[in-house]
């Protein structure tokens, strides 16, 4: 009985691991988001977006993979499509800038997060490797 216990205490503290490292991948997308969320002067920083995230995810090692980008929307939602990490779709050649009939464009910010999370043992049916992405979106003030 006690080896069924020490397998299933391991399996479940396997996956208590990978839940606080989705969470924390989570949580460093959001982190590097609001930090270049708070201006559209900070809305450019990629470094500082891509580094505020790797401060908030700590103790996650090895450290996710944090790229940064943003794009622009004017007001009634057209514009450039969605953000691709790693570019700047709100670069002054970007067309953006002159694409809004009456208003500036709002721009938005992400940070996209990736981190390939691997179990302690390999268990029956289950993937030794899972692949965390999460993407974090927000309005830039």
């Amino acid at each position: 009985m006690l080896p069924l216990a020490f397998v299933l205490f391991i399996g479940i503290l396997d996956f208590g691991r990978v839940f606080y490292t989705a969470m924390t991948v989570s949580h460093a997308a959001r982190a590097g988001v609001q930090y270049g969320a708070q201006d559209n002067i900070k809305s450019g920083d990629f470094p500082g977006m891509e580094q505020a995230a790797r401060t908030a995810a700590g103790d996650v090692t090895p450290l996710p993979t944090m790229t940064a980008g943003r794009y622009c929307l004017c007001k009634d939602g057209t514009g450039s499509c969605g953000c691709t990490p790693g570019t700047d779709g709100c670069s002054t050649g970007s067309g953006c800038l002159a694409s809004c009939p009456s208003d500036a464009p709002r721009v938005y910010v992400c940070v996209k997060a990736d981190k390939v999370f691997t179990t302690l043992f390999p268990y029956p049916g289950v993937p030794h490797t899972t692949h965390l992405v999460r993407t974090a979106i927000m309005r830039a003030q």
